[in-house]
């Protein structure tokens, strides 16, 4: 089949039955896209169409009610009687939308206003049947005492002046006073005919994109047609060409192939040896990567715990140590060393591709942070105001976040202890904008030299002294946000110092 004679038809029909095959996949897709929208459409259609007409029940409703709680105070002239037979008779006259009207029961089934039942009115409304055979005059009134302050019924019945049933929408309120049950309804299916329009609308579209997608297809394949004829005659003079050529060079390549297997064997055999070397060296630097990480996580609560230490040993040495504080004492140790004994769990499964994440709250985590960090910062005499404008809910690594806001407080508070600032101050703010949690740390310590912010969340580097860090801590906070959380974590100068920001989608 691929042979030297054929092959230029291969390049004529190749790229043709190409561009059939795809006209004829978005064609199709096309079209099942837009009746799929259609029918999405026509569903949405139909429940607004039936929230407005339950809304117009309502509102029909509470008029008729309105309208003879204002009658019935007024009423000074007429007897109850007289008053309940002009109300009944003014009723009757209300229409709204195409088939809408208003009738009322009493609570004992007697039928008392109707504007196309005239010869029921006053008789036993019990026994009537809708097209299902419900009684639904039992239905409604029953239902109603139950929901006095109204309540909605499907049934079907016939339209003034139709034979035939429709689908109907009722709402049956109770008017205490005189124990009427106050009905009013619509018909569904007045929205067939939007739908059908609709649907029309859509075809003709569909119909009017179909002929362009097709008269568009047939012009590429033609050109394309023209163009691969025209390609194939120059590879088949090519060919020609290069057939002597490669002749030629095929006796030199038979030499050189004698030859080749052993030099291909000795390639493999040096390169198996590269690459255990070379996975040998990644898995050390991963080593120690990890573990100057994890060094770096755990000095802070390291320190925490020596000042509890401390606090123990001055308040045993001033006779102060007493059950309580020592208590205190032992649970803040112990959630210390949780805290540093999650810190390797988290790094051992740190490049696991099967780690779950949770949802959990930003304030939650942050109060981890500066629950760790919040002894060393009243020590510094620091002030740390933490705004909660929307505690957003996300999906990641609750204790892997926790220990980035860490990072992002203690560098502040270094900072702000190695400038020796005035006033020291840390501002925590957690936002919702625009479908991402927004959370930043800001210090007022002067800000990042210019020169600097670009390389600060790279590997190694630091502006401290190299006994006090390692230049892991924005770098690794920097990989949970990005490459764990599908977040962004960047760093700019505000007008009091730096400001870090953590985005991520909510």
């Amino acid at each position: 089949m691929f042979s030297e004679k054929n092959i230029s038809k291969l390049i004529i029909l190749t790229p043709i039955a190409t561009v059939i095959l795809i006209a004829f996949f978005v064609i199709y897709f096309f079209v099942k896209n837009q009746y799929d929208y259609f029918e999405e459409e026509s569903v949405r259609v139909e429940k607004e169409y039936l929230v407005k007409q339950r809304n117009i029940l309502k509102k029909e409703i509470d008029y008729v009610i309105n309208y003879i709680e204002h009658h019935v105070k007024r009423n000074s002239k007429l007897t109850q009687e007289e008053l309940k037979k002009e109300l009944l008779n003014y009723i009757e006259s209300i229409r709204y939308e195409k088939h809408g009207y208003i009738w009322i029961h009493d609570t004992n089934y007697y039928l008392r206003a109707h504007p196309f039942r005239q010869d029921r009115i006053g008789s036993l409304d019990i026994n009537l049947e809708d097209a299902m055979g419900t009684k639904i005059t039992k239905q409604f009134i029953d239902e109603t005492l139950k929901n006095p302050n109204g309540i909605f019924i499907e049934y079907y019945w016939q339209k003034p002046q139709d034979v035939h049933f429709s689908k109907k929408l009722g709402f049956f309120k109770l008017y205490g006073k005189y124990n009427w049950v106050i009905g009013a309804g619509l018909y569904v299916d007045d929205i067939e005919k939007s739908i059908f329009e609709n649907k029309q609308l859509l075809e003709k579209r569909i119909d009017k994109y179909i002929r362009l997608v097709v008269l568009i297809s047939l012009l590429v394949i033609l050109i394309i047609g023209v163009i691969s004829f025209l390609i194939s005659n120059k590879i088949n003079r090519a060919f020609s060409e290069y057939k002597k050529s490669v002749q030629k060079k095929e006796d030199l390549l038979q030499d050189l192939n004698k030859n080749l297997e052993n030099k291909v064997q000795t390639a493999l055999s040096e390169a198996k040896k590269k690459d255990r070397a070379m996975l040998h060296q990644s898995r050390l630097a991963r080593m120690g990567a990890m573990l100057s990480m994890i060094a770096h996580q755990w000095r802070q609560p390291l320190s925490e715990v020596s000042a509890i230490v401390m606090e123990l040993e001055t308040a045993h040495k001033f006779n102060k140590l007493d059950d309580k504080l020592l208590k205190e004492s032992v649970f803040e140790s112990n959630r210390l060393i949780q805290f540093m004994s999650h810190t390797i769990d988290d790094f051992r499964n740190f490049f696991k591709p099967d780690k779950k994440k949770v949802y959990f709250y930003i304030d939650d985590a942050c109060n981890e942070a500066i629950s760790l960090v919040g002894a060393s910062i009243k020590s510094y005499n620091i002030t740390l105001e933490k705004q909660v404008k929307c505690n957003c809910m996300v999906n990641g690594y609750e204790r892997e976040f926790a220990q980035v806001m860490l990072n992002l407080i203690s560098n502040a508070k270094d900072v702000l202890n190695q400038r020796e600032i005035k006033n020291p101050h840390i501002k925590v703010v957690a936002d919702f904008v625009d479908g991402e949690a927004i959370i930043t740390v800001e210090d007022n310590a002067g800000g990042i030299k210019e020169e600097h912010l670009e390389l600060i969340f790279e590997p190694y580097f630091t502006t401290k002294e190299s006994s006090k860090g390692t230049g892991l801590g924005l770098y690794m906070s920097k990989m949970i946000i990005e490459k764990n959380m599908n977040g962004e974590l960047s760093v700019e100068n505000s007008d009091k110092g730096a400001l870090f920001k953590v985005q991520i989608k909510v």
